[in-house]
């Protein structure tokens, strides 16, 4: 199951600002998310609580900018255990070789990608991962009206 998850994270990781989270990227269209994600809640932005990565249940969390997601973010529920973040920093490493050499937030790890960062935060008690650019933060999601 991990071979897998790591094959399909690999696949997005060929172009770097194809971060894949559970399907989702920067860049997918709304309804081409909906399609592929039709138990996800759409709001203001929309979620998936049954979503998962690397093999781990969780929080799908995007953003929806101009008809496409433009924020991407997974928060691992149950929080993982010690062991449980080691792998997924190690299927990281694996993946995006040694992150950057700077002082991110304490207990996280980045990547620069053209067009922005990985972000996995495992450590001291966190327990998630998202794609950091110019729209990280911003929190401006508009849900598109689905009979456009």
């Amino acid at each position: 199951m991990i071979i897998e998850a790591l094959l399909a994270l690999s696949v997005a990781a060929g172009n770097d600002k194809a971060f894949e989270l559970a399907g989702a990227r920067i860049g997918l269209g709304y309804m081409e998310l909906r399609q592929q994600r039709p138990e996800m809640q759409c709001e203001v932005s929309c979620a998936d609580p049954t979503a998962q990565v690397l093999g781990r249940t969780g929080n799908l969390w995007v953003g929806i900018g101009h008809g496409a997601i433009n924020q991407l973010a997974f928060r691992f529920v149950p929080e993982l255990t010690d062991q449980e973040a080691a792998s997924v920093s190690s299927a990281y490493h694996a993946l995006y070789g040694e992150p950057a050499r700077r002082n991110a937030f304490d207990g996280c790890e980045e990547w620069d990608r053209v067009g922005g960062t990985i972000v996995l935060c495992v450590r001291n008690g966190l327990s998630l991962t998202y794609w950091k650019d110019e729209h990280w933060g911003v929190t401006e999601s508009v849900i598109p009206d689905a009979g456009k």
